[in-house]
Formats: structure tokens, sequence, C-alpha cells
């Protein structure tokens, strides 16, 4: 079998890009996964799809065969890249591979470490029921619009110490980027070209804003300082990072615990076991749907010989359901033991340096719905889902109806106070849903 299967059992090549792959990916995969976990298809200048957990982990683990770069020559071919097909500029040290990757991931990880972000958390926290205040007392709120698209930018805004009333310019970028929609290029390239012109400023005077682009700044790889454009891949490269793949699994997560009221209710009654929870979520709606590696080695994969400049796209969402290594995969599980085991933010080398942000942003979120919000309903019939899901699966509408409650600041309460990186207020009210 050299080609995915539609549900309906037509014969048509496997493409993340297509509106059928998001409206049937579960099934896509299943079928994948049962008779042929390694399918060739033509699209988007041919690559194989993997789709079970031990051949894609296996994949993330081996960069010496599996490469991350975008400028691969192979017999005259350019080829490469974390994403299929490859996107419009590089995204960092993404789409690097050892010791360049590592190099630059031990200046930026201690700044998402374990640590710091449990030292962030109570900000976080209140950054969140601020949030939740500018709807709270209406009852009624668009999960997408009015947290999952605010939180997000707004946080990694805040922790790069980037200008934060251009977070929502950032984002808006970021989110036409994500949807490949008409435009999206020109605003991706504008939010680079912002990117640089901070640097400049920042290298003219000495200093950025305190964190990860300082050190940046500051730092050198092979005794030599960091190129200015390279400095504003990194920045934009985090900017990305932290932004749709959380926006959109809020989403997913509400909407999984809206279908099922026993989940809520434990979680309600027991909020320790909100992390476990969010991991298995994390399992079930894979947020970002895959990743894409180049082959530089002749090797066998899943029964299949790869030669060298093959590209692969690894089905992250189909890893997570893999029922091999997760019985029972479309039950949500708190106690699930091997839980921690998925895949949503890779692994090995690669691994999503802001795991941890993202997980504790998740954790906050759902801790402060079910105590502010406890009987939100979702109005299904208004739902949204992303028409194609390439990069990122979620929803673009997610309406909500709960009783009204209490703010926790006054309307007219003081600015919520800079962190270390001088990050001012948070912005003005989003729209409800």
């Amino acid at each position: 079998m050299n080609d995915s299967l539609t549900p309906a059992g037509t014969p048509e090549p496997f493409d993340h890009h297509s509106p059928a792959f998001a409206g049937h990916w579960p099934e896509v995969y299943s079928d994948m996964r049962a008779g042929c976990p390694v399918a060739h298809s033509p699209r988007h200048g041919g690559f194989y799809a993997v789709t079970r957990y031990e051949d894609i982990r296996r994949v993330l683990r081996e960069p010496e065969t599996f490469a991350s770069g975008r400028e691969l020559e192979f017999d005259g071919r350019i080829v490469g890249g974390a994403t299929v097909p490859v996107t419009a500029s590089r995204l960092g040290m993404m789409e690097m591979d050892p010791p360049d990757s590592l190099a630059y991931r031990r200046l930026i990880a201690p700044f998402f470490s374990a640590r710091t972000v449990r030292e962030y958390t109570p900000r976080l926290t209140t950054i969140v029921d601020r949030i939740l205040d500018r709807t709270i007392e209406s009852g009624r709120m668009d999960v997408v619009g009015d947290l999952g698209a605010v939180l997000p930018p707004l946080v990694i805004v805040d922790l790069l110490g980037l200008p934060l009333d251009r977070w929502q310019h950032y984002a808006h970028a970021l989110h036409q980027g994500v949807g490949h929609e008409k435009g999206s290029a020109r605003a991706i390239i504008g939010v680079m070209r912002e990117m640089r012109e901070l640097v400049t400023e920042w290298r003219e005077r000495g200093a950025g804003p305190p964190g990860v682009c300082t050190a940046l700044l500051e730092a050198e790889v092979d005794g030599r300082p960091i190129d200015d454009d390279l400095i504003a891949e990194l920045v934009f490269m985090l900017l990305t990072g932290g932004v749709d793949t959380t926006t959109a699994q809020m989403s997913n997560v509400i909407g999984h615990l809206d279908a099922h009221p026993e989940l809520r209710r434990r979680l309600i009654e027991d909020p320790d076991a909100v992390p476990g929870a969010t991991d298995e979520l994390l399992r079930l709606y894979s947020p970002g749907t895959g990743a894409a590696r180049t082959v530089v080695a002749p090797t066998t994969l899943g029964g299949v010989e790869l030669r060298p400049g093959d590209r692969l796209f690894l089905g992250i969402g189909s890893a997570n359901r893999d029922e091999t290594v997760f019985p029972d995969p479309e039950t949500v599980d708190p106690d699930r033991a091997n839980a921690h085991q998925h895949v949503a933010f890779g692994l090995g080398v690669h691994r999503c340096v802001g795991a941890y942000l993202a997980r504790a942003e998740l954790v906050e979120v759902v801790r402060a719905l079910l105590r502010r919000m406890p009987d939100f309903a979702v109005d299904r019939e208004a739902l949204v889902h992303r028409p194609t899901i390439p990069l990122v699966n979620g929803w673009t509408v997610m309406p909500i109806r709960f009783t009204p409650g209490a703010r926790v600041f006054p309307e007219d309460a003081a600015p919520l106070p800079p962190t270390a990186t001088g990050a001012p207020d948070l912005p003005s009210a989003a729209r409800h849903g």
C-alpha cells in the first residue's frame, strides 16, 4: 500500500493540508497505523507520512539520520525544513541540526525552564484572572477570541519583553500564517522586519529587555557574537512557538470538558488532577499537527527503505493515539501512568523549548475556568473549526455561556505591575463572543 485512504475508502494521497484531513484526521491516522504506517504521498513535492509512535519516536531521537536543517543538498536538489512544505523563512533553531541547534538551545532553555515557569506562575494566574474579568459578568465568552487568542501572545510578549502594545499585531500576523490566509506571508515578513529593527535598537543602546533577548545579545557561540539577523530569527521563533498551538489547545480542552461532564466534575472536585488531565488532553488533541525531517543516511523505517533526500512528515496526532502505546486511546484518563510520554511537544534535541510554559498556561486556564465558570456550556451550533490544519489543530470560534460571576479585580484596578522585563498593563478589552 503506497497511499492512505479516505474514511469512505476512496484512494487518495495523504495530505495534511486538505479539508478532508481536517475533518477526519483521527480516522485517517487510525487506518494508516493499521495498514500503511509509513505511507508515500506525491503531494507537496513528495514525502512519506509516518504514523506509528515508535517510528516517530525513533525519528525524533535520531538527528544524525533524520535532519531538521532547511538547505540540504542531494543530487542537485535543495530540500529540508521542519514542515511539509517548507515555510517562507527559517524557524530558528527548530530548523538547524546539532551542534548548532544545541548551542542556541543552551542559551534559551534556562529562560523557559520548569523553575522559571514556576516563578512566573503567580503572574500568569493574575493575567488569566484579569482576562476572565472582562467577560465574567456578561455570562458569555468566545474561548478562542476572548481567551485563547489573548493569553498566549500576551504571555510570550510579556516574557520576551517585546512592546506589549504590539501584542495584537504580532498575534494577528501569526494567526494568519498558521492558517495560510491570503497575505499571510507579507504579514509574517512584516513582523520579522520589526524583530530586526528591535534588535538593532537594543544593540545600539547596549542592552535589550532583561531576560532571553539580552542573553542572546551578549552571548558568543564559537567565540563570536551572534549575528543580529539570527537573534531576530530566534526571537521570532520564540514568539511563533508561544502563540497558536496553545491558543488551539485551549479550545480543544474546553470543548472536551463540555462534552465529558464526568471529567469536568472530577477536576472541579480534585484540582490536583488537572495537570494529569492536561497531559492526557495534549495527547488526545495534539495542537501541533506534525513535524518534518529529511533523511540524510540510508535507513529503513516501518519496513520502508528510505534514501538520503527523502522527506518525512511525522503525524504527532497519530503517535499520541497509537493504541499499542496508549490503550483505549480515545479515553482521557488523568491517572494514565504513561500520559507524560506523549509527543505533543516533540522529543529529543528539538523538544519544544516552551513546553513547560505552554503546559502551565493550560493548567492555569482550566483551574480558573472550573473555579469561576464551572457550569460553562459550549454553543455547539455556533462552533467553527479550522477548515484546514496543516500546522495547528483547533477551533476558530467556540462561544460558551455560564452563570455570570464576580470580578476578581475591580474594574478601576491599578495596572498590572510590570515584570522584570518592564512589561506594562494588560491590553484593552478583547471582543466578546
